[in-house]
């Protein structure tokens, strides 16, 4: 394979990457925003942890992984996920 072709397949591997993780970023928020009740704080969202089964749980792992969310348990019985850039430049 020459260096162009290889470099054009690298390329369009990585805007696949980039498009599967823009995708999953939009589903997990999605749940959580549907399935969580809004609070009182910004962009926040709680969810009955009865509620919350194992999918929930990696929509909410992978947002927080990747910055786009933090989460916390309370003693309520709730996860309360919010929304924001939590990365490190942030």
């Amino acid at each position: 394979m020459n260096a162009e072709r290889k470099l054009a397949r690298e390329l369009a591997e990585k805007m696949a990457d980039d498009r599967a993780h823009r995708i999953a970023s939009a589903a997990a928020e999605e749940l959580i925003r549907c399935e969580g009740e809004a609070t009182s704080g910004i962009d926040e969202y709680a969810i009955p942890q009865c509620q919350a089964d194992d999918h929930m749980r990696d929509c909410i792992a992978h947002l927080c992984w990747h910055g786009d969310a933090v989460s916390h348990e309370t003693d309520e019985g709730y996860i309360v996920v919010q929304f924001g850039d939590f990365t490190i430049g942030a």
